[in-house]
């Protein structure tokens, strides 16, 4: 067999120095490159997950903005209630009774207007979570999820 050949053993051991050397420059010279691609990642990915986190807040801020428009039309449909009760008490009982009976009716119909407002506002929310992760996932992993698996992946982090 050749390699055992001594004669031989002289060039092998060169030749085994000489690509030993040369593939520790090769390393050596593309391990900064590696570790800047992956420092520029993980940059990319905080850069990702903070926008995240600031579209949260301010779907949070939105949701607490909600909360407060709905309490002030509350209390608004409180005093327009109390006011109105006020103005009629002086009145027949007929006439009160037609009055509560109107005044029960806006309620109502508020109330649905409220609540109809909330479910579109949560919806909305909903749309736009599910859009920003989709967003998300696609930038971090090249493709975009399925809607129906990040409305998913939304609704389960909201519970």
């Amino acid at each position: 067999m050749p390699q055992f050949n001594l004669a031989n053993w002289l060039p092998q051991i060169a030749w085994l120095i000489l690509m030993f050397g040369a593939m520790y420059v090769v390393v050596r010279a593309s391990l900064p490159k590696v570790n800047a691609v992956a420092a520029s990642r993980s940059k990319l990915i905080g850069d990702d997950l903070a926008q995240a986190e600031a579209a949260k807040s301010r779907a949070q801020a939105m949701v607490a903005e909600y909360e407060a428009t709905l309490t002030a039309a509350r209390t608004a449909a409180g005093k327009v209630t109390g006011d109105t009760k006020a103005e009629v008490a002086g009145q027949t009982a007929a006439q009160l009774k037609i009055v509560d009976a109107g005044l029960a009716e806006k309620a109502e119909a508020a109330q649905k207007v409220i609540a109809d407002a909330r479910t579109a506002a949560m919806a909305n929310l909903q749309t736009v979570a599910a859009d920003a992760t989709a967003d998300i996932v696609e930038r971090l992993t090249g493709r975009r999820p399925a809607e129906a698996a990040a409305t998913a992946a939304v609704a389960a982090a909201a519970a």
